[in-house]
């Protein structure tokens, strides 16, 4: 048996290649994309958390993008079996879509602790939250900047996880 990778052989029942490193094993191992995208989506949502308390604990929330792009993609990889193409778009969209979902449950706490004298429930902030940004209440600039920051981070964790999944 020849090395997937660099092509140089190997024996039989070895799980990495002594020549480049790269895990034997996993070439033969079939995607489940099903399982894949439930791993992507936990790990979402333990970015999404991440994200949400460091801002409410009053820290910069931009580096936890780095958490959410790293656990989607090893969530995927995790319980999908491998990563392909396929896993890497189901991923790319949650990383796309979570830090938005999670920047606006942050705002939502924080005018529901804000406007806690009036009743204001979770799901009236949160749809709020559009309003405000419309009406000056919320800075655009700063909104945006934060979330661009999100992304930014997000972003790097994602290239350098597919990097070293790439190199396996």
């Amino acid at each position: 048996m020849n090395c997937h990778k660099c092509g140089k052989p190997v024996e039989e029942g070895t799980e990495i290649c002594e020549n480049c490193g790269s895990n034997i094993q996993r070439k033969g191992i079939r995607e489940n994309v099903i399982s894949g995208t439930v791993g992507a989506l936990i790990g979402a949502v333990l970015g999404a958390g991440c994200i949400i308390l460091l801002s409410q604990l009053g820290y910069i929330a931009s580096v936890s993008g780095l958490v959410l792009s790293v656990c989607t993609l090893k969530g995927y990889e995790l319980l999908g079996g491998k990563l392909s193409g396929k896993g890497i778009l189901i991923c790319v969209a949650l990383m796309l879509l979570t830090p938005y979902i999670a920047d606006r449950m942050d705002w939502a706490i924080f005018i529901m602790q804000e406007w806690a004298d009036y009743g204001v429930t979770f799901g009236q902030a949160f749809t709020v939250v559009p309003e405000l940004l419309a009406d000056g209440s919320i800075e655009m600039f700063a909104y945006i900047k934060n979330l661009l920051m999100i992304y930014g981070f997000a972003l790097l964790g994602a290239f350098s996880t597919l990097r070293s999944t790439v190199k396996k």
